[in-house]
């Protein structure tokens, strides 16, 4: 068994606007995780500086530091290739492994893996960039998750979600600083669907930055419309035309002057939607950011201006407001699902802006029959959902790698060990269709004077007895005795399964139980199989039928037709004139009627043993059966467990 004692998962939830940290060991299954401080506080804002004395602060140090060269705040997003935002963020991912370290809160002795959040909306290929970026010099062992799985791991451990809700399927709705993700987990054993847009809280925060310059210009023109500026600030708080101009142009030669600024216009957005009753007609008040000891930017927010926010059209959403970005969005979400034929049970909100009111009320509107659901600390809920799921990917990853060997090792003994009653059930099976199905019908037709001759009947036979072999009916013949020699062997299977599984204490299969269930898989086969599909079992459901058509029909006449019906009738003519000319002859229909259906039915029921043994001892006799059914059953195998072990790792099953 692997020992967890030294490996620590961290949940790393590197966001555009905060960044927060949560830790949990792997040996313990039912901790809680718990944060990892930066600054001495849960979360920070995501920014980085250069201090020309203090080197490279991060968080509320790069913040509070005004003497900075270099101060960048919100560079996470899908364009991190680009030279500039690639060095930025491997320089903050560096500087907070190195934190972590020089504060004791992580022991270069110990394991420690990342498991870092991204978007849903991100591309495969863009995952994998992030990764590799982040393993840079930067973090040892990252491992990149999609934020929407990790959100909806901690709502089912922290009970948020009830069983019921998650075997169906759940909406959702991860709202932040520069996308917002929609995404339906479905079912108990579906992957989930993805649907990620660039719709990101932090262009509020570039509003209110806007706004607050409006207003102040509106005022000293006497043009003010949204708000009357002069009930809020003394006439010498209100920057002349010229100040706003300089206050422009500070912006535009020092970024970092204006990234402090949308850092103290985020924080007044934040404070305003926690509270917002209080501020409906008040401005919110989270104090001032000074630039160049002569201007106080103090961001202007209160009920009207943030209702004139969320209706402004933006540019960057195609001239749509960001309160009729999102509701057009969620509705094309619904009508994706609508489409599909799928209903969520609930809907997730997570995110530190899912707790903007609005959103609640638009997903009420567009589904109104759905319970919205969001955990009491949603900017937290990314970071320890990361960390529940690193846990149980590393359990499940180990996990996997015993099941592999017992799959490389065990499984084809187990195999080898059933397949000859497996075989006797297939001979048996085929044995009794090409008997009822093919031969005792030709036979009829050949007396009915149908067929005329007995070259004919046999040629009649060979190309029934085929058709019928690889015809749905034998497939359904096959694929059954599959299925119960699969379910015969599932219990030895499983008790090899069962010991792993509750060795890491997984939860694959079913709710109540611990151990490997392969019964709703292989009721699943007899309609899956088609020998057009040569994969799987059906490579070994078409060897069968190659080695049936190519050896059996060979003797499938004498067997059945010459020796055991058509001698006695015409065996005297046979032995003088020979088999061959018998064969082309047309006999007689007062001979043939001598072949009532009795007599038919009687000799093909005395022949079939005969029949199933030549079937039985022609697959014996093929040293590749056991190889080809042992390879098919392995890999029919190992993708039933890799679907449960994907289930384990969402918990939802």
């Amino acid at each position: 068994m692997h020992d967890y004692h030294n490996i620590k998962i961290i949940g790393f939830d590197l966001g555009h606007g905060e960044t927060s940290l949560t830790w949990v060991r792997a040996d313990y299954q039912e901790t809680t995780p718990q944060s990892l401080l930066i600054n001495n506080r849960k979360s920070q804002i995501t920014a980085i500086a250069h201090h020309p004395k203090k080197g490279i602060l991060i968080g509320e140090m790069a913040y509070q530091m005004s003497d900075v060269t270099i101060f960048e705040i919100a560079f996470k997003s899908r364009h991190f290739n680009e030279l500039s935002s690639k060095e930025i963020i491997q320089e903050f991912s560096k500087a907070i492994y190195q934190h972590l370290i020089d504060t004791n809160q992580i022991q270069l002795k110990d394991q420690n893996l990342f498991f870092i959040g991204c978007p849903s909306g991100w591309w495969q290929e863009e995952i994998e960039s992030y990764r590799q970026l982040l393993c840079e010099n930067c973090l040892p062992n990252a491992i990149v998750v999609k934020e929407s799985r990790a959100a909806l791991m901690h709502a089912k451990e922290s009970g948020i979600f009830t069983i019921d809700e998650l075997q169906k399927s759940v909406l959702v709705i991860d709202i932040g600083s520069s996308t917002t993700d929609f995404t339906l987990v479905k079912g108990m054993s579906d992957i989930p669907v993805d649907f990620g847009h660039d719709l990101g809280a932090s262009l509020i925060d570039k509003e209110i930055l806007k706004k607050t310059l409006e207003y102040h210009r509106q005022y000293r023109e006497g043009k003010e419309e949204t708000l009357r500026l002069g009930d809020f600030l003394r006439d010498e708080e209100i920057w002349q035309l010229e100040d706003i101009l300089q206050l422009e142009r500070i912006f535009e030669q020092n970024p970092w002057y204006k990234n402090r600024c949308e850092l103290r216009c985020r924080r007044a957005k934040e404070e305003y939607f926690n509270y917002q009753d209080s501020y409906e007609d008040s401005i919110v008040n989270i104090g001032s950011e000074d630039i160049q000891r002569k201007f106080k930017f103090l961001p202007l927010v209160n009920g009207k201006i943030m209702n004139a926010i969320l209706s402004q059209p933006l540019s960057e959403l195609g001239n749509k407001s960001w309160r009729d970005a999102f509701s057009e969005q969620l509705q094309a979400v619904k009508h994706k699902l609508d489409e599909q034929g799928i209903e969520p049970s609930a809907i997730l909100l997570t995110g530190g802006a899912s707790k903007m009111g609005f959103v609640v009320e638009i997903c009420q509107n567009i589904f109104p029959n759905l319970p919205c659901k969001r955990d009491g600390e949603p900017e937290f809920s990314i970071a320890r959902g990361l960390a529940r799921w690193g846990r149980v990917y590393t359990r499940t990853a180990w996990f996997m790698e015993e099941i592999s060997q017992f799959l490389d090792q065990e499984l084809t003994n187990i195999v080898g060990k059933h397949i000859p009653t497996l075989l006797e059930k297939l001979a048996e099976e085929l044995a009794n269709g090409l008997v009822d199905e093919v031969i005792k019908s030709q036979v009829q037709s050949w007396r009915n004077r149908e067929i005329i001759t007995l070259s004919d009947l046999e040629m009649k036979i060979a190309q029934k007895a085929k058709a019928w072999l690889t015809g749905s009916d034998a497939n359904y013949k096959m694929t059954m005795c599959l299925v119960e020699w699969l379910l015969k062997i599932q219990n030895e299977v499983q008790e090899k399964t069962d010991s792993i599984c509750n060795k890491y204490g997984l939860p694959i299969g079913t709710f109540d139980s611990k151990t490997l269930e392969l019964g709703d898989h292989t009721g699943n086969i007899p309609t899956s199989i088609s020998l057009a599909d040569f994969t799987g079992l059906s490579i070994f459901v078409g060897h069968l039928v190659g080695l049936i058509v190519g050896v059996v029909l060979a003797g499938l006449f004498h067997i059945l037709v010459f020796a055991g019906i058509i001698a006695p009738i015409v065996g005297v003519v046979v032995y003088f004139m020979g088999e061959s000319l018998v064969k082309d002859t047309d006999i007689p229909g007062w001979i043939r009627k001598f072949v009532p259906n009795q007599k038919i039915d009687e000799l093909a029921y005395q022949k079939k043993p005969e029949l199933q043994q030549k079937i039985q001892e022609t697959l014996i006799k093929d040293p590749t059966i056991a190889i080809k059914l042992a390879k098919a059953i392995n890999e029919w195998l190992t993708e039933t467990i890799q679907e449960q072990a994907d289930k384990a790792r969402l918990l939802i099953a």
